[in-house]
């Protein structure tokens, strides 16, 4: 058997990982997992339902509560944070000058 070899951190997620989770590219917005959204350095945005229907109820209208999600970006796979740029890319590398 084989070393396991990188993968092995525990991704911190700052966020509800259950949201509707969006990435803003050039105006559009785009629906996204909590991988890509960690780690996307752009405008970011959560969706999440106001209220959860009990289980004998259905929900007809239910109420979202959408906002700006301005939290850490992260490199991807990693718990390494980077400065925001905004240049609405997933970081996976850090550019060194």
């Amino acid at each position: 058997m084989g070393e396991k070899k990188g993968g092995t951190v525990k991704k911190k997620y700052d966020f509800n990982t259950a949201a509707v989770l969006e990435v803003q590219i050039k105006g559009n917005w785009y629906r996204t997992t909590c991988n890509e959204f960690r780690s996307f350095d752009g405008a970011r945005r959560i969706t999440e339902i106001v209220r959860q229907p009990s289980p004998r109820e259905e929900l007809v209208n239910p109420e979202f509560n959408t906002f700006t999600y301005t939290g850490p970006v992260y490199l991807q796979n990693t718990n390494e944070q980077v400065v925001p740029t905004g240049i609405e890319n997933i970081i996976r590398t850090i550019i060194k000058k």
